[in-house]
């Protein structure tokens, strides 16, 4: 007889009692025994208590007959084994319901070129475990820090799935959360979109790679989402962690039966407490549409203009709707330019997109949205009294007329030309935020009839940037001795050329991303991408300078980011004397503790 000695019923306290990080399951068995028939499973509270739960179960009750998997199931009450054989009569494979279910395409630090924090034109819903909400997937999530959108092209097509209703759950959970198994609904009606992005923390089902049907959507989420399904999952689950393979292992009921059940439901999965968008009228579920396609439509317009993205989010989008005076059921074009206050917008707001502000919110509109507008000259003060004082109750703001003139455009075949138009004689919030310098960019001297092809993936997307947008700026002209490739060793490598400059390379694995020679300023510069080997760090920068120790050029340390994000993660471990430089920011560079101290250049 084997014997599994001990599990622990309060895992979390234990833990913490001991000190110890990482939990264990300690095996006991004997090998070569040509029949085993019972397993022993004890159970205790703490180390020190003694145990309080025995029982012997049947050996094929603890490694199922057939299961390729070998999952380990550890039934500690006597209702277990009870449990275990009702949910594993049930009729259906998710093979046997012409189902499956997979991991989340979109690897984030991967894709993130072409991800945004807000939805925008040419983008589509990107999907986190943060837009779970008691069974449904609520979309847009405001002030999040991760990503709501992804850039939907030919790059990232692969990464996307077809827009429809899908079965979404939590890969990973905490470990004292209620429930292992976290399911919820991708609902197109409250998220139209052509196509949808689901995060690799999500697992996602689907019908041969096709949406589900509504009702049995829903019927599928309230099965995953049922305590007697997370209880049986539990048994033989034993961390954190949701796999694919742990979802095709279970049993499920029939097709009908799932289907009936979310008819039944009307599409209200048991754990939602409280009404879905639009309920159960089909009127307002559509007017609840409505709404979130012109709110979307609004933020993808302040993305067009050029707003930060502070002044990008749903509070934004509201704004500038209550200013231009449009209404879900209105077009574009219909859009007009009354006289408003900060209360009268938030009146408006909550009459026509059912968004109630507190009052104390008022603040926050003024300060975080309408003085960027009016900054960004898409809004006048108080065009009627120009001088009227702040504190005045009749303080408003109007749309500028040039910038009504062109939202009027959106959607309309014109919208491109006069938008271009209008951007070529207004410089953007974003520009002066950013501080955008008029550069001289000139390309890389690669040579006569040289050109670099980089394979597609890993960190060249990086690398691409490098090439085209850091060097024709801070080192117009330069001369590429050597470019790292994703799939092959090197896209560029000139030895001669850098034995001439005192440098013998004999290692390939210990160069950076990108070699270049300033020839202006007798500089080479050394440049990591970030997304390879991380930044340069004091060790990476000593191993540089050993390097590049005998060349007779200057040497200047850069560390290259897609985006601010990515340096937050990496800005603790770069090293002083070296620069830094983000994608997103072309335009200007970082230098980490420059030559002068609090005094001008």
């Amino acid at each position: 007889m084997a014997e599994i000695l001990p599990t622990f019923s309060a895992p979390a306290s234990i833990a913490r009692a001991a000190d110890v990080l990482q939990e264990n399951v300690i095996l006991r068995a004997v090998r070569g025994v040509p029949q085993q028939r019972l397993v022993h499973i004890s159970q205790s509270r703490t180390p020190d208590d003694p145990i309080n739960v025995q029982r012997d179960a049947p050996f094929e009750r603890v490694v199922r007959p057939g299961d390729k998997q070998g999952f380990i199931h550890l039934v500690t009450d006597h209702d277990g084994p009870a449990l275990a054989e009702s949910m594993e009569r049930l009729p259906c494979t998710l093979h046997e319901l012409g189902l499956s279910v997979s991991t989340g395409r979109v690897v984030d630090f991967r894709a993130e070129q072409w991800l945004r924090a807000e939805p925008a034109a040419g983008a589509v819903p990107l999907i986190y475990p943060a837009h779970f909400d008691n069974g449904v997937i609520r979309w847009p999530k405001a002030n999040s820090k991760k990503p709501n959108a992804v850039l939907h092209n030919i790059d990232s097509a692969s990464l996307l799935v077809p827009g429809g209703w899908y079965v979404l759950v939590r890969r990973f959970s905490a470990k004292e959360e209620r429930r292992r198994v976290v399911a919820a609904v991708f609902d197109p009606q409250a998220i139209p979109c052509e196509a949808v992005g689901f995060e690799n923390h999500l697992n996602y089902f689907h019908e041969r790679r096709k949406p589900l049907e509504p009702a049995l959507a829903w019927g599928l989420s309230v099965f995953l989402n049922s305590t007697p399904l997370d209880s049986y999952f539990r048994q033989f689950n034993g961390h954190t962690q949701v796999n694919a393979t742990d979802l095709r292992s279970l049993r499920y009921p029939a097709r009908k039966t799932l289907i009936s059940l979310g008819e039944r439901l009307n599409g209200t999965p048991r754990t939602t407490r409280h009404r879905r968008v639009g309920g159960n009228n089909p009127q307002e579920a559509l007017m609840a549409n409505k709404r979130s396609r012109r709110i979307r439509e609004a933020q993808a317009i302040l993305t067009a203009l050029g707003l930060p993205a502070e002044q990008r989010n749903e509070r934004a989008a509201l704004t500038l709707l209550a200013l231009l005076d449009l209404t879900p059921n209105q077009s574009w074009d219909a859009a007009g330019d009354p006289l408003r206050g900060v209360t009268p917008i938030m009146e408006f707001a909550a009459r026509h997109y059912g968004k109630r502000w507190k009052p104390n919110t008022r603040e926050t509109v003024r300060r975080f949205t309408l003085h960027q507008f009016e900054q960004a000259g898409l809004v006048v003060v108080n065009p009627d009294q120009p001088d009227r004082p702040t504190n005045s109750p009749k303080y408003c703001y109007q749309i500028d007329p040039r910038a009504l003139a062109v939202i009027q455009k959106f959607g309309s075949q014109e919208w491109d030309n006069v938008l271009r138009r209008y951007l070529a004689d207004t410089q953007t919030l974003a520009q002066r935020y950013a501080q955008m310098r008029d550069m001289r960019r000139i390309p890389l001297d690669l040579g006569p009839g040289v050109k670099i092809k980089l394979s597609p993936g890993g960190q060249n997307a990086l690398v691409e940037k490098i090439i085209n947008e850091f060097c024709p700026r801070f080192t117009p002209g330069a001369k590429p001795v050597y470019v790292g490739d994703t799939d092959k060793k090197w896209a560029c490598f000139d030895p001669d050329y850098l034995l001439a400059l005192g440098v013998n390379v004999e290692e390939h694995g210990k160069m950076p991303d990108v070699v270049v020679h300033f020839t202006d300023k007798n500089r080479l510069v050394l440049i990591e991408a970030v997304t390879s080997h991380g930044p340069v760090n004091p060790k990476r920068l000593t191993e540089l300078r050993a390097l590049f120790a005998e060349s007779n050029a200057g040497l200047v340390f850069v560390t290259a980011f897609l985006n601010p994000r990515g340096l937050l993660k990496y800005i603790n471990e770069i090293a002083w004397e070296t620069e830094v430089w983000v994608a997103d920011d072309a335009d200007h560079m970082i230098h980490f503790n420059g030559e002068r101290f609090l005094g001008p250049y």
